[in-house]
């Protein structure tokens, strides 16, 4: 979930959250009173409203509510159902966070990534069995690639995800003071592109033959990579 939450009350008008939305991108807002939940406003709901009236007329008062400790998946299929794009999540109608379509999607995006990792090293591991896995920050300028070419449309796919600022865990080996990349290397190179210093990382500690990709390659770093990419 989203935490913490931009509240409005009842009273406020329309362009009261016309200007939230333009402030903070956001287009749903949980409308709150005497600190309980008494209705969330989109902007969906205010296409045909004008903008002095109370929001309290425009918004759905019949909530689908979550609680912290529910799952995604089920939170994910009541909001499919019912055809919704954000629900509050309470705890004595007390708001203490949100789930938007925009959060199912990012956690959809990170489960494929997780379950990417752990194919990555079940495959080391069934060549290496010491080898472990461990979470950590990496330095941009300090990573080596481990391929060559760089492909132009998962680049922009990338480049629109780090926009959003949605930058996903890479995969990466070490020997000696140097990193080497084993899966990531477009984010990676982006990074390097917009001046990121540190991105989130996976590491893989034990000795690994893909480092030898580099030297054969004739990589040093980030700037070795090629690709037909139009600035």
């Amino acid at each position: 979930m989203s935490a913490p939450v931009i509240q409005i009350a009842p009273s406020a008008t329309v362009a009261d959250v016309i200007d939230l939305v333009s402030q903070t991108g956001h287009n749903g807002f949980p409308v709150v009173k005497d600190r309980k939940i008494v209705g969330i406003i989109t902007s969906a709901d205010l296409i045909l409203a004008k903008r002095d009236e109370k929001i309290e007329t425009y918004m759905t008062k019949d909530l689908l509510k979550a609680n912290p400790d529910d799952d995604i998946v089920s939170i994910a299929g009541i909001m499919a159902f019912n055809h919704i794009h954000h629900v509050p999540v309470t705890e004595d109608d007390d708001v203490v966070g949100i789930v938007t379509a925009t959060d199912m999607l990012r956690a959809s995006i990170e489960n494929i990534i997780s379950e990417n990792v752990e194919r990555i090293f079940t495959f080391f591991q069934t060549l290496h069995p010491d080898i472990r896995l461990s979470h950590t920050r990496v330095a941009v300028a300090s990573l080596v690639p481990t391929q060559k070419l760089l492909d132009p449309a998962e680049l922009r796919l990338r480049e629109e995800q780090f926009k959003h600022g949605v930058v996903y865990p890479i995969v990466v080996t070490k020997s000696g003071n140097r990193t080497y990349i084993i899966d990531g290397h477009h984010r990676a190179y982006l990074a390097s592109k917009l001046k990121i210093k540190t991105m989130p990382a996976f590491y893989i500690e034990g000795d690994l033959g893909i480092i030898k990709s580099s030297a054969k390659l004739g990589l040093t770093s980030l700037q070795d990579m090629l690709v037909t990419y139009k600035e």
